[in-house]
């Protein structure tokens, strides 16, 4: 077979994605008029390629396809002159083909690359992207939620659904892996495409070999962080221990400053997941020592007793940790070409920890995820405001303000996403889009009718990370019962009902930045538009459903059709909210009648594990330090007993030896995880 007919037979594989993929639609166009335009004829053929005439310039391409091909025009990207000559050589192939059975040839076709695929080993893939290459793409595929997604039809694909990025293998070995966007390190990407389709047909290559210093033992570098990271698990886990020796209902200033150092210390030795659980204990303890309203020194203990377990997991794989006890950088972006989204509304934050911003949250089709921008200050900046944030230019190119992306689709060129879905607000993404009517909006989003399965996805072990974004969701209730504000808690609460009777609780915390919202939802109480959805972030606490309200979407309007409850005016005549303007005017509100709004599941959590719960959470509270000898470790003993009687087998008797403080943090997060595998 000549090298004209193997650089044909490839070509003839390309459909319309594999050309736009391999430049844009634009190129291909004019690509398709030079072909009626210019003279089109093979100059001449040699051993490894074929040099095409188009026009007044030469192309060389080989049998790896027009990727890898040049051409004696300018550019140093590919040209329409690259594209002219691949579509006349598809299409010589496709002429000579025409007769053969269709269905028949793309099966040939596709069982041919995906041999070629499998057959490709370690060494090759190492001498192809080095052996830094192999190995990030080893990690690639290790550090992934998800697996790709793969495909094949006249072609191989695969996708890499969260980053945005599909591979089209076509043929012509590794240089013939098809980006369909320019990423750094192309080779590497392509080891990955490779490693990714053998691993998902049961074909998994020896891993690569860990890098070493030169004299073959770690590097001084990889001592001291060794060795910090050491110190620092030693000093993270007596200070969890210590709150709950001390009690977390009344802790010190002390351990806030000990806590909020560790948080910096793990962040420094790249502990990415303790360092931002060590912050939310820090806001905790914060609002729990200046006495705030959204104080909750239980909820403070349940993050407590993760972070102890996380550290215990950090300590046992001391020297190998997976990422997903690591933790990603916050940082850390990868680009998208192109990325189609949904624009869902806003809200106006602050947290204890002195910071404060907007966050746009936006649905993403294709990926079947949540995405949010968000744009944060230090608290007390001068010049910025979180609300009217949302009237200011930006976040991207073509788009004049946040609040214009609410309720239009939008399609981002050149976006840059994290790994837990944040969009990144560079100017280089230019965004356009157009407005959804209410019908279309409801269609495109992921609408839930029931509350059964909702908060299903939370972490059941320190292995499954909760995707943060995956907590919001689109409601559609039938009924929402009145609003009450409880003014212990300082919350306005709404519960809304699906069809079989389940509730989920809206609640809005007071703040200055949620007065408009409180205002808002406190006129939806039992008057919901009918049809309306609402956009919400959910998560199940202590057997609850418990939602956080951002926005309406309403099927019948033609316009305007997501109703930011954050920001926009309440389109019914009114005197305003008399709740919040009481709460502006003194700063807190006569305590109304608290409704009993939240109940935990009947039936789900056996007695003796809530009796196990009760008593750690008593101890936790009054502190543990001051205790009689062996109490603890008693009281702990029945209630474990009691729960292995039941047939919970996970509550070993307690060891005698151990602190009490570090029983009841074990204890603890045993009955945290208990909990969540039976609700």
């Amino acid at each position: 077979m000549s090298v004209q007919a193997d650089v044909a037979a490839v070509l003839a594989r390309y459909d319309e994605d594999a050309w736009v993929a391999l430049a844009n639609r634009g190129l291909l166009r004019r690509a398709r008029k030079d072909l009626e335009s210019l003279d089109v004829r093979v100059a001449a053929e040699h051993d490894t390629e074929i040099e095409v005439g188009v026009g007044d310039v030469t192309v060389r391409i080989g049998p790896s396809g027009p990727g890898e091909a040049t051409c004696t025009c300018p550019s140093a990207v590919t040209c329409q002159h690259i594209l002219a000559a691949g579509l006349w050589l598809a299409a010589g192939a496709t002429a000579t083909a025409g007769t053969q059975d269709a269905d028949e040839t793309t099966r040939v076709a596709a069982d041919a690359l995906h041999a070629e695929l499998m057959a490709i080993d370690a060494a090759t893939l190492t001498a192809y992207a080095g052996l830094p290459g192999y190995r990030w793409a080893c990690q690639l595929l290790d550090d992934a939620d998800e697996p790709p997604v793969l495909s094949r039809d006249g072609y191989l694909t695969i996708t890499f659904a969260r980053r945005g990025l599909t591979a089209r293998y076509l043929g012509g070995g590794l240089d013939g892996l098809l980006l369909d966007q320019v990423v750094p390190g192309v080779g590497r990407f392509r080891v990955a495409m490779v490693l990714a389709w053998q691993r998902a047909h049961g074909l998994v290559l020896d891993p690569p070999t860990p890098p070493r210093s030169r004299g073959g033992a770690p590097s001084d570098v990889s001592l001291s962080r060794t060795e910090s990271r050491l110190r620092l698990r030693r000093t993270v886990a007596a200070v969890l221990r210590d709150t709950v020796r001390v009690g977390v209902s009344h802790l010190s200033p002390a351990i806030h400053e000990r806590v909020v150092t560790s948080a910096v210390w793990a962040q420094g030795v790249e502990y990415h997941r303790l360092a931002l659980l060590l912050r939310r204990i820090a806001d905790e303890v914060e609002l729990l020592l200046v006495r705030s309203a959204r104080a909750d020194d239980l909820a403070l203990l349940e993050n407590v007793a993760v972070a102890h377990a996380l550290v215990a997991a950090l300590e046992a794989t001391a020297g190998q940790e997976p990422a997903s006890l690591l933790g990603r950088a916050r940082t850390s972006y990868d680009p998208v070409r192109r990325l189609d989204v949904v624009g869902l509304g806003g809200r106006p934050w602050r947290t204890g920890s002195g910071y404060q911003g907007l966050t746009c949250l936006f649905w993403d089709p294709a990926g079947a995820r949540m995405l949010t921008w968000t744009d944060a200050r230090p608290d007390g900046l001068s010049g910025f405001d979180p609300r009217a944030r949302w009237l200011q230019p930006g976040p991207w190119t073509g788009l004049t303000t946040p609040a214009a992306a609410t309720g239009r689709r939008l399609v981002l060129t050149h976006a840059q996403v994290s790994h837990d879905g944040r969009l990144s607000g560079v100017e280089s993404t230019t965004a356009s889009g157009v407005e959804l009517d209410g019908a279309a909006l409801v269609d495109a989003l992921p609408v839930r009718d029931t509350w059964g399965d909702l908060a299903v996805r939370r972490s059941t072990g320190l292995r499954d990370v909760v995707d943060q974004s995956s907590t919001w969701t689109v409601l559609r209730p039938v009924a929402a019962l009145p609003a009450q504000w409880d003014g212990a808690s300082q919350t306005l609460r709404l519960p809304v009902l699906d069809g079989q009777g389940d509730a989920v609780v809206l609640e809005v915390p007071w703040s200055r930045l949620h007065a408009h919202a409180i205002g808002r939802i406190e006129t939806l109480a039992g008057a919901l538009p009918r049809g309306a959805c609402v956009v919400a972030r959910v998560q199940r606490v202590r057997g609850q459903l418990v939602g956080e309200p951002l926005s309406l979407v309403l099927p019948d309007r033609r316009t305007s059709a997501i109703d930011a409850l954050h920001f926009d005016p309440d389109p019914r005549p009114a005197g305003g909210s008399a709740l919040v303007a009481g709460l502006l005017a003194a700063g807190a509100a006569d305590r109304p009648t608290s409704p009993d709004s939240a109940v935990d599941d009947p039936g789900l959590v056996p007695a003796p594990v809530s009796t196990l719960r009760s008593v750690v959470e008593q101890a936790a509270q009054r502190g543990c330090g001051g205790t009689v000898p062996g109490d603890v470790h008693s009281r702990l003993s029945h209630a474990h007993a009691a729960a292995r009687a039941v047939g919970l087998s996970v509550f070993v008797a307690p060891d005698a030896a151990l602190d009490p403080a570090e029983s009841l943090l074990r204890s603890l997060y045993l009955v945290q995880q208990v909990e969540r595998a039976l609700v």
